[in-house]
Protein backbone atom coordinates (compact mmCIF):
# COMPACT_ATOMS: atom_id res chain seq x y z
CA UNK A 1 0.00 0.00 0.00
CA UNK A 2 2.94 2.33 0.63
CA UNK A 3 4.50 1.58 -2.74
CA UNK A 4 7.54 -0.14 -1.23
CA UNK A 5 8.76 -3.05 -3.41
CA UNK A 6 7.72 -6.31 -1.73
CA UNK A 7 11.05 -8.04 -2.06
CA UNK A 8 14.17 -6.63 -0.44
CA UNK A 9 16.10 -7.31 -3.67
CA UNK A 10 13.85 -4.86 -5.53
CA UNK A 11 14.21 -1.92 -3.15
CA UNK A 12 15.92 1.27 -4.23
CA UNK A 13 18.27 3.57 -2.38
CA UNK A 14 15.48 5.84 -1.15
CA UNK A 15 13.14 3.04 0.01
CA UNK A 16 12.65 2.50 3.75
CA UNK A 17 14.30 -0.42 5.52
CA UNK A 18 11.82 -3.18 6.36
CA UNK A 19 12.44 -5.36 9.40
CA UNK A 20 10.60 -7.81 11.60
CA UNK A 21 11.03 -9.35 15.03
CA UNK A 22 9.27 -11.47 17.62
CA UNK A 23 9.29 -15.17 18.42
CA UNK A 24 7.39 -16.23 15.29
CA UNK A 25 9.87 -14.22 13.24
CA UNK A 26 13.09 -15.55 14.70
CA UNK A 27 12.04 -19.18 15.25
CA UNK A 28 12.06 -19.58 11.45
CA UNK A 29 12.20 -16.36 9.43
CA UNK A 30 12.84 -18.07 6.08
CA UNK A 31 9.31 -17.92 4.55
CA UNK A 32 9.32 -14.14 5.15
CA UNK A 33 13.02 -13.63 4.47
CA UNK A 34 12.67 -12.45 0.82
CA UNK A 35 10.58 -9.48 1.99
CA UNK A 36 12.82 -8.37 4.88
CA UNK A 37 15.90 -6.19 4.79
CA UNK A 38 16.79 -7.60 8.18
CA UNK A 39 15.33 -9.67 11.00
CA UNK A 40 15.82 -9.16 14.74
CA UNK A 41 16.65 -12.55 16.25
CA UNK A 42 15.84 -12.77 19.93
CA UNK A 43 14.65 -10.40 22.62
CA UNK A 44 14.51 -6.78 21.56
CA UNK A 45 14.60 -4.69 24.74
CA UNK A 46 18.31 -3.85 24.42
CA UNK A 47 18.76 -4.50 20.72
CA UNK A 48 16.16 -1.97 19.55
CA UNK A 49 18.15 0.81 21.25
CA UNK A 50 21.35 -0.32 19.50
CA UNK A 51 19.59 -0.46 16.13
CA UNK A 52 18.25 3.09 16.42
CA UNK A 53 21.68 4.35 17.54
CA UNK A 54 23.37 2.59 14.60
CA UNK A 55 20.88 4.13 12.19
CA UNK A 56 21.27 7.64 13.58
CA UNK A 57 25.04 7.53 13.78
CA UNK A 58 26.09 5.49 10.78
CA UNK A 59 23.46 5.40 8.03
CA UNK A 60 24.93 6.46 4.68
CA UNK A 61 23.29 4.08 2.24
CA UNK A 62 21.36 0.81 2.37
CA UNK A 63 24.21 -1.54 1.47
CA UNK A 64 26.78 -0.21 3.89
CA UNK A 65 24.25 -0.01 6.69
CA UNK A 66 23.12 -3.62 6.14
CA UNK A 67 26.76 -4.69 6.08
CA UNK A 68 27.30 -3.08 9.49
CA UNK A 69 24.14 -4.70 10.86
CA UNK A 70 25.17 -8.17 9.67
CA UNK A 71 27.96 -8.15 12.26
CA UNK A 72 25.64 -7.09 15.11
CA UNK A 73 24.66 -9.98 17.37
CA UNK A 74 20.99 -10.78 16.98
CA UNK A 75 20.55 -9.33 13.48
CA UNK A 76 19.95 -11.49 10.39
CA UNK A 77 20.32 -10.00 6.89
CA UNK A 78 18.70 -12.62 4.61
CA UNK A 79 20.14 -11.38 1.30
CA UNK A 80 23.63 -12.20 2.58
CA UNK A 81 22.82 -15.94 2.64
CA UNK A 82 22.53 -18.31 -0.33
CA UNK A 83 20.28 -21.39 -0.03
CA UNK A 84 21.48 -24.57 -1.79
CA UNK A 85 18.97 -27.41 -2.36
CA UNK A 86 19.36 -31.09 -3.20
CA UNK A 87 17.60 -32.73 -6.12
CA UNK A 88 14.88 -34.07 -3.79
CA UNK A 89 13.99 -30.52 -2.73
CA UNK A 90 15.53 -30.64 0.74
CA UNK A 91 17.96 -27.99 1.94
CA UNK A 92 21.60 -28.97 1.35
CA UNK A 93 23.52 -25.93 2.59
CA UNK A 94 23.31 -22.27 3.61
CA UNK A 95 26.27 -20.17 2.47
CA UNK A 96 26.95 -16.76 4.02
CA UNK A 97 28.63 -14.05 1.94
CA UNK A 98 29.94 -10.50 2.23
CA UNK A 99 31.18 -11.05 5.78
CA UNK A 100 27.90 -12.33 7.23
CA UNK A 101 28.35 -14.83 10.09
CA UNK A 102 27.79 -18.52 9.40
CA UNK A 103 25.58 -18.75 12.49
CA UNK A 104 23.26 -15.97 13.63
CA UNK A 105 23.08 -15.92 17.43
CA UNK A 106 19.92 -14.96 19.27
CA UNK A 107 20.01 -11.98 21.60
CA UNK A 108 19.00 -12.81 25.14
CA UNK A 109 18.06 -10.27 27.81
CA UNK A 110 20.15 -11.09 30.85
CA UNK A 111 18.58 -8.69 33.37
CA UNK A 112 14.80 -8.87 33.06
CA UNK A 113 14.46 -6.40 35.94
CA UNK A 114 16.06 -3.66 33.86
CA UNK A 115 12.87 -3.12 31.87
CA UNK A 116 9.24 -2.58 32.88
CA UNK A 117 7.62 -4.83 30.31
CA UNK A 118 4.11 -3.45 30.01
CA UNK A 119 1.78 -2.57 27.16
CA UNK A 120 3.00 0.75 25.75
CA UNK A 121 -0.21 1.43 23.84
CA UNK A 122 -3.57 0.66 25.41
CA UNK A 123 -6.82 0.81 23.45
CA UNK A 124 -10.28 -0.71 24.01
CA UNK A 125 -10.11 -1.96 20.41
CA UNK A 126 -7.34 -4.40 21.34
CA UNK A 127 -7.99 -8.01 22.38
CA UNK A 128 -7.04 -7.24 25.99
CA UNK A 129 -7.73 -3.51 25.84
CA UNK A 130 -9.71 -3.52 29.08
CA UNK A 131 -6.69 -4.38 31.23
CA UNK A 132 -3.06 -3.41 31.79
CA UNK A 133 -0.69 -6.21 30.81
CA UNK A 134 2.38 -7.00 32.90
CA UNK A 135 5.06 -9.58 32.05
CA UNK A 136 6.20 -11.55 35.11
CA UNK A 137 9.14 -13.20 33.39
CA UNK A 138 10.46 -14.96 30.33
CA UNK A 139 10.47 -18.65 29.55
CA UNK A 140 9.07 -21.81 31.09
CA UNK A 141 10.93 -24.61 32.80
CA UNK A 142 8.43 -27.35 32.03
CA UNK A 143 9.90 -28.44 28.69
CA UNK A 144 6.73 -29.68 26.95
CA UNK A 145 7.96 -31.34 23.78
CA UNK A 146 5.53 -29.54 21.46
CA UNK A 147 6.13 -26.04 22.84
CA UNK A 148 8.25 -23.45 21.05
CA UNK A 149 8.26 -20.87 23.85
CA UNK A 150 9.51 -23.34 26.44
CA UNK A 151 12.61 -23.92 24.30
CA UNK A 152 13.62 -20.61 22.73
CA UNK A 153 13.16 -18.43 25.84
CA UNK A 154 15.60 -20.41 27.94
CA UNK A 155 16.92 -19.95 30.52
CA UNK A 156 13.84 -19.13 32.58
CA UNK A 157 14.11 -15.62 34.03
CA UNK A 158 11.63 -14.38 36.63
CA UNK A 159 11.25 -10.70 37.38
CA UNK A 160 11.70 -9.91 41.06
CA UNK A 161 8.77 -9.15 43.35
CA UNK A 162 10.20 -5.71 44.13
CA UNK A 163 10.43 -4.81 40.45
CA UNK A 164 6.88 -5.98 39.80
CA UNK A 165 5.65 -4.08 42.86
CA UNK A 166 6.97 -0.80 41.41
CA UNK A 167 5.10 -1.42 38.16
CA UNK A 168 1.85 -2.43 39.89
CA UNK A 169 1.96 0.70 42.07
CA UNK A 170 2.50 2.85 38.97
CA UNK A 171 -0.43 1.14 37.24
CA UNK A 172 -2.71 1.82 40.19
CA UNK A 173 -1.66 5.49 40.30
CA UNK A 174 -2.39 5.77 36.58
CA UNK A 175 -5.98 4.70 37.24
CA UNK A 176 -5.84 1.13 36.00
CA UNK A 177 -8.52 -1.19 37.38
CA UNK A 178 -7.39 -4.59 36.17
CA UNK A 179 -3.94 -6.13 35.62
CA UNK A 180 -3.32 -9.11 33.36
CA UNK A 181 -0.24 -11.18 34.20
CA UNK A 182 1.66 -12.36 31.12
CA UNK A 183 4.08 -15.27 30.94
CA UNK A 184 4.52 -18.78 29.58
CA UNK A 185 3.27 -20.26 32.85
CA UNK A 186 2.22 -17.56 35.30
CA UNK A 187 1.06 -20.04 37.95
CA UNK A 188 4.68 -21.32 38.13
CA UNK A 189 5.98 -17.87 39.16
CA UNK A 190 7.89 -18.68 42.39
CA UNK A 191 6.47 -15.76 44.36
CA UNK A 192 2.94 -15.83 43.00
CA UNK A 193 1.46 -15.54 46.52
CA UNK A 194 3.39 -12.33 47.23
CA UNK A 195 2.43 -10.91 43.85
CA UNK A 196 -1.26 -11.62 44.45
CA UNK A 197 -1.09 -9.65 47.71
CA UNK A 198 0.59 -6.70 45.96
CA UNK A 199 -2.12 -6.61 43.29
CA UNK A 200 -4.90 -6.71 45.89
CA UNK A 201 -3.23 -4.16 48.19
CA UNK A 202 -3.21 -1.70 45.30
CA UNK A 203 -6.92 -2.21 44.62
CA UNK A 204 -6.47 -3.94 41.26
CA UNK A 205 -8.40 -6.92 39.93
CA UNK A 206 -6.36 -9.84 38.64
CA UNK A 207 -6.46 -11.67 35.32
CA UNK A 208 -4.38 -14.65 34.20
CA UNK A 209 -4.63 -16.56 30.94
CA UNK A 210 -4.07 -20.32 31.08
CA UNK A 211 -3.07 -22.05 34.33
CA UNK A 212 -1.35 -25.38 34.99
CA UNK A 213 -3.71 -27.82 36.69
CA UNK A 214 -0.83 -29.11 38.82
CA UNK A 215 0.15 -25.66 40.11
CA UNK A 216 -3.27 -24.31 41.04
CA UNK A 217 -3.61 -23.28 44.67
CA UNK A 218 -6.69 -22.30 46.69
CA UNK A 219 -5.24 -18.80 47.19
CA UNK A 220 -4.71 -18.29 43.46
CA UNK A 221 -8.21 -19.47 42.51
CA UNK A 222 -9.72 -17.37 45.31
CA UNK A 223 -7.86 -14.27 44.07
CA UNK A 224 -9.15 -14.85 40.54
CA UNK A 225 -12.68 -15.25 41.84
CA UNK A 226 -12.43 -12.00 43.81
CA UNK A 227 -11.14 -10.32 40.67
CA UNK A 228 -14.34 -11.19 38.86
CA UNK A 229 -13.05 -14.13 36.83
CA UNK A 230 -16.02 -15.88 35.23
CA UNK A 231 -13.94 -18.48 33.38
CA UNK A 232 -10.81 -20.32 34.44
CA UNK A 233 -8.63 -21.81 31.70
CA UNK A 234 -6.26 -24.77 31.82
CA UNK A 235 -4.61 -26.99 29.22
CA UNK A 236 -4.62 -30.77 29.72
CA UNK A 237 -3.57 -31.03 26.00
CA UNK A 238 -4.46 -34.74 25.82
CA UNK A 239 -7.19 -37.07 27.05
CA UNK A 240 -4.91 -39.76 28.47
CA UNK A 241 -2.06 -39.70 30.94
CA UNK A 242 0.00 -41.84 28.54
CA UNK A 243 -0.09 -39.23 25.78
CA UNK A 244 0.56 -36.44 28.28
CA UNK A 245 3.73 -38.24 29.34
CA UNK A 246 4.73 -38.65 25.67
CA UNK A 247 4.44 -34.88 25.10
CA UNK A 248 6.11 -34.30 28.47
CA UNK A 249 3.14 -32.67 30.15
CA UNK A 250 2.69 -35.04 33.10
CA UNK A 251 -0.61 -33.69 34.42
CA UNK A 252 -2.67 -36.51 35.91
CA UNK A 253 -6.43 -36.97 35.74
CA UNK A 254 -6.42 -36.39 39.50
CA UNK A 255 -4.79 -32.96 39.00
CA UNK A 256 -7.60 -32.09 36.59
CA UNK A 257 -10.46 -33.23 38.80
CA UNK A 258 -8.91 -31.50 41.83
CA UNK A 259 -8.79 -28.29 39.79
CA UNK A 260 -12.49 -28.77 38.99
CA UNK A 261 -13.23 -28.99 42.71
CA UNK A 262 -11.29 -25.77 43.40
CA UNK A 263 -13.22 -23.94 40.68
CA UNK A 264 -16.57 -24.86 42.20
CA UNK A 265 -15.52 -24.18 45.79
CA UNK A 266 -14.61 -20.62 44.86
CA UNK A 267 -17.65 -20.01 42.68
CA UNK A 268 -16.07 -19.64 39.24
CA UNK A 269 -18.92 -20.70 36.94
CA UNK A 270 -17.10 -21.72 33.73
CA UNK A 271 -14.10 -23.80 32.77
CA UNK A 272 -12.25 -23.67 29.45
CA UNK A 273 -9.82 -26.44 28.54
CA UNK A 274 -7.28 -26.68 25.73
CA UNK A 275 -6.70 -29.98 23.94
CA UNK A 276 -4.45 -30.73 20.98
CA UNK A 277 -5.08 -33.43 18.38
CA UNK A 278 -2.67 -34.96 15.88
CA UNK A 279 0.24 -35.25 18.30
CA UNK A 280 3.06 -37.81 17.88
CA UNK A 281 2.21 -41.33 19.16
CA UNK A 282 -1.50 -40.42 19.34
CA UNK A 283 -4.10 -43.17 18.75
CA UNK A 284 -7.86 -43.06 18.31
CA UNK A 285 -8.11 -44.29 21.92
CA UNK A 286 -6.45 -41.03 22.98
CA UNK A 287 -9.02 -39.10 20.94
CA UNK A 288 -11.98 -41.00 22.43
CA UNK A 289 -10.54 -40.28 25.89
CA UNK A 290 -11.14 -36.52 25.48
CA UNK A 291 -14.98 -36.66 25.68
CA UNK A 292 -14.67 -39.36 28.34
CA UNK A 293 -12.50 -37.03 30.43
CA UNK A 294 -15.00 -34.22 29.84
CA UNK A 295 -17.69 -36.45 31.34
CA UNK A 296 -15.63 -37.11 34.46
CA UNK A 297 -14.89 -33.42 34.81
CA UNK A 298 -18.59 -32.60 34.62
CA UNK A 299 -19.27 -35.02 37.49
CA UNK A 300 -17.10 -32.76 39.68
CA UNK A 301 -18.26 -29.49 38.16
CA UNK A 302 -22.02 -30.08 38.34
CA UNK A 303 -22.32 -29.14 41.99
CA UNK A 304 -23.57 -25.94 43.55
CA UNK A 305 -20.93 -23.53 44.78
CA UNK A 306 -20.93 -22.08 48.32
CA UNK A 307 -23.52 -19.51 47.30
CA UNK A 308 -25.82 -22.16 45.85
CA UNK A 309 -25.12 -21.22 42.19
CA UNK A 310 -24.91 -23.93 39.51
CA UNK A 311 -22.04 -24.57 37.14
CA UNK A 312 -22.19 -22.82 33.78
CA UNK A 313 -20.30 -24.32 30.86
CA UNK A 314 -17.32 -26.53 30.10
CA UNK A 315 -15.56 -25.52 26.86
CA UNK A 316 -13.27 -27.88 24.98
CA UNK A 317 -11.01 -25.81 22.72
CA UNK A 318 -9.43 -28.22 20.23
CA UNK A 319 -6.34 -27.17 18.31
CA UNK A 320 -4.35 -29.16 15.76
CA UNK A 321 -0.75 -30.05 16.52
CA UNK A 322 1.66 -28.17 14.25
CA UNK A 323 5.34 -29.21 14.47
CA UNK A 324 7.40 -26.20 15.50
CA UNK A 325 11.11 -25.42 15.01
CA UNK A 326 13.43 -25.77 17.97
CA UNK A 327 11.24 -28.39 19.66
CA UNK A 328 11.75 -32.16 20.00
CA UNK A 329 8.77 -32.55 17.65
CA UNK A 330 10.31 -30.50 14.83
CA UNK A 331 10.93 -33.74 12.91
CA UNK A 332 7.38 -35.06 13.35
CA UNK A 333 4.95 -35.10 10.42
CA UNK A 334 1.85 -32.93 10.43
CA UNK A 335 -1.17 -35.21 10.76
CA UNK A 336 -3.02 -33.91 7.70
CA UNK A 337 -6.34 -32.08 7.40
CA UNK A 338 -8.49 -35.15 6.64
CA UNK A 339 -7.19 -37.16 9.60
CA UNK A 340 -7.66 -34.18 11.93
CA UNK A 341 -11.22 -33.67 10.69
CA UNK A 342 -12.05 -37.31 11.50
CA UNK A 343 -10.71 -36.87 15.01
CA UNK A 344 -12.72 -33.69 15.51
CA UNK A 345 -15.91 -35.49 14.53
CA UNK A 346 -15.14 -38.24 17.05
CA UNK A 347 -14.82 -35.67 19.83
CA UNK A 348 -17.98 -33.78 18.84
CA UNK A 349 -20.01 -37.01 18.73
CA UNK A 350 -18.64 -37.98 22.13
CA UNK A 351 -19.92 -34.86 23.90
CA UNK A 352 -23.35 -34.56 22.28
CA UNK A 353 -24.98 -36.06 25.36
CA UNK A 354 -23.62 -33.26 27.56
CA UNK A 355 -25.88 -30.21 27.49
CA UNK A 356 -23.37 -27.73 28.92
CA UNK A 357 -20.28 -28.70 26.92
CA UNK A 358 -19.16 -26.59 23.98
CA UNK A 359 -16.51 -27.61 21.44
CA UNK A 360 -14.46 -24.90 19.73
CA UNK A 361 -11.92 -25.74 17.07
CA UNK A 362 -9.96 -24.28 14.21
CA UNK A 363 -10.23 -25.43 10.61
CA UNK A 364 -7.69 -28.25 10.06
CA UNK A 365 -6.89 -26.74 6.65
CA UNK A 366 -5.73 -23.59 8.40
CA UNK A 367 -3.57 -25.76 10.65
CA UNK A 368 -2.01 -27.18 7.47
CA UNK A 369 -1.21 -23.61 6.43
CA UNK A 370 0.42 -23.05 9.83
CA UNK A 371 2.51 -26.19 9.30
CA UNK A 372 3.70 -24.86 5.93
CA UNK A 373 4.71 -21.51 7.43
CA UNK A 374 6.24 -22.99 10.59
CA UNK A 375 8.72 -25.27 8.82
CA UNK A 376 8.95 -23.74 5.36
CA UNK A 377 12.14 -22.54 3.71
CA UNK A 378 12.75 -19.41 1.65
CA UNK A 379 10.88 -20.83 -1.37
CA UNK A 380 7.62 -20.57 0.61
CA UNK A 381 7.99 -16.81 0.13
CA UNK A 382 6.76 -17.33 -3.45
CA UNK A 383 3.52 -18.78 -2.05
CA UNK A 384 3.12 -15.84 0.35
CA UNK A 385 3.60 -13.35 -2.47
CA UNK A 386 0.95 -15.19 -4.52
CA UNK A 387 -1.47 -15.09 -1.58
CA UNK A 388 -0.88 -11.35 -1.17
CA UNK A 389 -1.55 -10.77 -4.84
CA UNK A 390 -4.89 -12.58 -4.41
CA UNK A 391 -5.96 -10.41 -1.44
CA UNK A 392 -5.04 -13.10 1.08
CA UNK A 393 -6.74 -16.00 -0.70
CA UNK A 394 -4.20 -18.59 0.38
CA UNK A 395 -6.21 -21.54 -0.93
CA UNK A 396 -6.06 -20.14 -4.45
CA UNK A 397 -2.37 -19.39 -3.94
CA UNK A 398 -1.74 -23.02 -2.96
CA UNK A 399 -3.39 -24.20 -6.18
CA UNK A 400 -1.24 -21.89 -8.30
CA UNK A 401 2.05 -22.29 -6.41
CA UNK A 402 4.55 -24.62 -8.09
CA UNK A 403 5.94 -25.76 -4.74
CA UNK A 404 5.03 -28.93 -2.85
CA UNK A 405 3.31 -28.19 0.50
CA UNK A 406 3.72 -31.81 1.67
CA UNK A 407 7.49 -31.42 1.50
CA UNK A 408 7.12 -29.14 4.54
CA UNK A 409 4.00 -30.50 6.27
CA UNK A 410 3.12 -34.22 6.28
CA UNK A 411 6.62 -35.52 5.49
CA UNK A 412 8.48 -37.09 8.40
CA UNK A 413 11.98 -35.65 8.66
CA UNK A 414 15.20 -37.35 9.64
CA UNK A 415 17.30 -35.87 12.46
CA UNK A 416 20.17 -35.87 9.93
CA UNK A 417 18.34 -33.52 7.54
CA UNK A 418 19.44 -29.90 7.32
CA UNK A 419 16.56 -27.72 8.51
CA UNK A 420 15.79 -24.19 7.27
CA UNK A 421 16.64 -22.71 10.68
CA UNK A 422 19.89 -24.58 11.34
CA UNK A 423 21.98 -21.45 10.60
CA UNK A 424 20.61 -19.86 13.80
CA UNK A 425 21.65 -20.39 17.41
CA UNK A 426 18.75 -19.70 19.77
CA UNK A 427 20.34 -21.51 22.73
CA UNK A 428 18.78 -24.91 22.05
CA UNK A 429 21.11 -27.88 21.55
CA UNK A 430 20.15 -30.25 18.74
CA UNK A 431 21.46 -33.29 20.62
CA UNK A 432 19.04 -32.56 23.46
CA UNK A 433 16.11 -32.23 21.04
CA UNK A 434 16.98 -35.55 19.41
CA UNK A 435 17.16 -37.22 22.81
CA UNK A 436 13.71 -35.90 23.76
CA UNK A 437 12.30 -36.91 20.35
CA UNK A 438 13.49 -40.48 20.89
CA UNK A 439 12.12 -40.56 24.44
CA UNK A 440 8.72 -39.39 23.25
CA UNK A 441 8.49 -42.22 20.74
CA UNK A 442 9.53 -44.75 23.37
Amino acid sequence: MAGIPLRASGRRAHDPLVLMGGVCAFSNPEPMAPFMDFVVVGEGEELVVELIAAYRDGYRDRESFLTSLASLEGVYVPERYEMIHDADGTLADVRPRDGAPGIVTKRRLRDVNAFATVAAIKTPQAEYGHMALLEVGKGCGRGCRFCLEGQVYRPVRHRSVDTLRETVVAMAKAGEKRVGLVGACVSDYPWIGDLLKIVEENGLELSISSLRADSLTPDLVAALARGGHRTLTMAPEAGTERLRRAIRKPITDEHITTACDLIRVHGIPNLKTYFMIGQPTETMDDIAAIPALAGRMLERLRVLDRAGRPFGRLTLSISSFVPKPWTPFQWAPFDGAESLQTKLETIKRGVRAFSNVRVLHENPREAALQALLARGDRRVGDFLELAASHDGDWRRALREWDGDPELYTTRRRSPDERLPWDHFDVGVKKAGLIREWERAQA
